[in-house]
């Protein structure tokens, strides 16, 4: 296997990445079910609502970019999440938006011109919607679908769509992971006694650290997500493990969150425990190249730089066999 160098450092120039930009959104709901669970999605999250019986509601949040949408949906009796809106993009730092609950009608000013496009693109499906997204790389809403429809578009379409991207969206997060993943996906498939390569990500402090470091330990790489309970429950198996270690063996702490806010600041108190090295996965690459299957995933590579083991899931098996590395 090549040796992998991949300097993400070049990707911290997207200013989103570091600046947090603060957002107030408000409105009205009419013909509101007041026996409903109403929630605001915006920038990987969903703040309850909780609105009075006059509809009425208003949300601050600090998100890391503009453009940016936001959408309101609610809690089926299925217990799942639903959109009651299309996702509605904006650029202000304020905005307010009546919705009448009963149907899909909403009402905002100042809708940006590619809300029609972003609209037919979720109307569409399969195929239909591939093309549509492959054909419009200048749009914003474009990028973000191609994005998040990333893994089932074909990589030859990928970089094809990469290439037409104007430079005035070029730095944007939505096309960094997509050229994250392609290169991710361009390299060895990762498994139990292959090389793995080096790669760079952020710390809390912006700065680049090195991941697969040539100093004669093994590295017990942790793949987490602020929103997985387990992955945080995972840090006090890290803890018990970090107080045995005696510099025996690198920990490593990678977060897959979709923002740097959600990364710093959700269970913060539990995160604040962490001693180790703690990284962010700020475009998806870690996730794709260690080809990451659940949360929490642990990577055992060994002082030659090889992948000797994968540990997946929260149990006392998981927190016995990462003691035994320390032993």
């Amino acid at each position: 296997m090549k040796k992998l160098f991949l300097t993400l450092g070049l990707l911290i120039a997207f200013l989103g990445a570091q600046a947090q930009v603060a957002v107030n959104i408000s409105g009205k709901i009419d013909n509101l079910n007041a026996a409903e669970s109403i929630y605001l999605g915006i920038d990987g999250r969903l703040f309850p609502l909780n609105p009075p019986a006059d509809g009425t509601f208003s949300v601050d949040v600090n998100i890391s970019q503009t453009p940016s949408f936001f959408y309101l949906g609610h809690i089926t009796k299925g217990r799942k999440f639903e959109q009651k809106t299309p996702s509605i993009w904006f650029e202000r730092d304020s905005v307010q938006i009546t919705k009448d609950w009963s149907d899909q009608s909403y009402q905002m000013q100042g809708l940006l011109p590619f809300q029609t496009n972003s609209e037919k693109i979720e109307a569409l499906k399969g195929k239909d919607q591939f093309d549509f997204i492959l054909a419009n790389p200048i749009d914003i809403p474009s990028l973000y679908f191609a994005e998040r429809q990333k893994e089932k578009i074909a990589i030859p379409d990928l970089e094809r769509f990469t290439q037409l991207v104007t430079e005035e969206h070029r730095n944007s997060a939505y096309v960094k992971r997509i050229e994250s993943y392609i290169a991710a996906k361009k390299l060895d498939n990762i498994k139990i006694g292959s090389k793995v390569g080096d790669f760079t990500l952020p710390d809390k402090d912006g700065n680049q650290v090195s991941v697969i470091q040539p100093n004669n330990k093994t590295t017990l790489i942790a793949l987490f997500s602020s929103g997985c309970a387990y992955s945080v429950a995972s840090i006090g198996i890290l803890e018990k493990v970090a107080d045995l270690n005696n510099d025996k063996i690198e920990m490593i702490t990678i977060w897959e969150d979709s923002s740097r806010e959600i990364w710093l600041n959700t269970n913060k108190d539990k995160k604040e425990k962490i001693t180790w090295t703690n990284l962010w996965d700020e475009f998806d690459f870690a996730s794709t190249y260690l080809n990451r299957k659940m949360w929490p995933t642990f990577y055992i590579i060994n002082a030659e730089g090889e992948l000797e083991d994968i540990i997946r899931g929260y149990s006392q098996k998981t927190s016995n066999k990462l003691k035994e590395l320390v032993k």
